[in-house]
């Protein structure tokens, strides 16, 4: 016989007593937040990318809109039905089948680990890795105070590979150390519901071992991509321009050449040139001494501005009339 693991024994009385007596929240309803964030989020830059005629900039994020209301539509549906059956009861496993659950996390995972004075037992996975991309390992932390709430787990990533456009995504289906359980939430919440610890462990971890497109925080394809800083799309980094003054990432519907230097820039780093409305880098307009006002050296005269310019050059006609003018004044005889 086995002996008796006695943090486990202690940890399975406490969850048992725990969902025993009562004092387990009642399970919140889950809500899309985040997705509708990313509606609208998503909305303002289809905007603003229509406002400068960057259409193939609008096309991308139109298709991750429709992905975005897709998912959207999906949560709202899984938050309906879980809604609809709050009312069933469900049986709540006995102390030694959440002992027998515990011990048996030992087989699947690499580590688990029960912490008493923080209500917590948490296991490590193997190495995730999907489509070629390594991401490292996970540990899955469950607080069993929580158990009926909604952030009763985090998923914590042990060797962080986090994508190039968001820190806070290290998984396509974590973010924040939260877990987008998609088709999976019904089993998950059932389980904890449950006490069924060993259920919701290896469920936990086979979502985490699985990649579903158009579901995802962020799309494998778009990983290691950056964004664009002008009109925020996801671009491959072969794909992308630098602004040569302030070194933003930009995609090739916002890159913008200077009409002097040819060189990219982005919108925030071209000015016009008043006189020929042409766009030009801070290094190609020069101030006018005259009037202080930057065009082009193209528009310069004799180092002035048209305006200064002409200003001088009416200046010197006068003065000139006037010179010429006592030149040919009369005069007078001497007495």
């Amino acid at each position: 016989m086995d002996p008796i693991n006695k943090t486990a024994l202690r940890a399975a009385v406490l969850i048992h007593e725990q969902m025993a007596s009562g004092k387990r929240q009642d399970a919140s309803l889950y809500l899309p937040e985040y997705t509708w964030t990313n509606i609208q989020r998503l909305r303002r830059q289809i905007d603003r990318a229509r406002r400068h005629g960057w259409h193939r900039a609008a096309s991308r994020l139109n298709e991750d809109l429709a992905t975005a209301l897709d998912n959207s539509r999906r949560e709202l549906e899984n938050a309906f039905r879980a809604l609809k059956s709050r009312s069933t009861e469900r049986p709540v496993s006995s102390a030694s089948d959440i002992y027998r659950d515990v011990l048996a996390l030992h087989d699947e995972f690499e580590e688990v680990e029960i912490e008493l004075d923080k209500h917590e037992i948490s296991v490590t996975t193997d190495r995730i890795v999907l489509e070629d991309l390594n991401f490292g390992p996970f540990q899955v932390r469950l607080d069993w105070h929580c158990l009926g709430s909604m952030h009763a787990y985090r998923v914590v990533a042990l060797d962080p590979h986090p994508a190039a456009k968001s820190d806070d995504v290290t998984h396509p289906h974590v973010q924040d150390e939260q877990l987008c359980e998609g088709e999976g939430r019904a089993a998950i919440r059932a389980a904890l519901a449950e006490c069924r610890l060993h259920d919701f462990f290896m469920l936990v971890s086979r979502l985490l071992h699985t990649y579903g497109r158009g579901a995802a925080f962020v799309e494998l394809n778009d990983w290691s991509g950056v964004n664009c800083s002008d009109c925020g799309a996801t671009m491959s980094p072969d794909d992308s321009y630098c602004c040569q003054r302030c070194g933003s990432e930009l995609c090739n519907d916002c890159r913008q050449s200077c009409a002097g230097c040819e060189e990219s820039h982005c919108s925030g780093c071209l000015s016009q040139c008043p006189e020929c409305e042409m766009d030009f880098c801070r290094g190609c307009l020069e101030a006018c001494p005259g009037c202080g006002r930057k065009i082009c050296g193209g528009c310069m005269e004799d180092g002035l501005c048209p305006s200064c310019r002409e200003e001088q050059s009416q200046e010197e006609k006068e003065e000139h009339d006037a010179s010429e003018g006592a030149r040919n004044e009369p005069v007078a005889p001497r007495a």
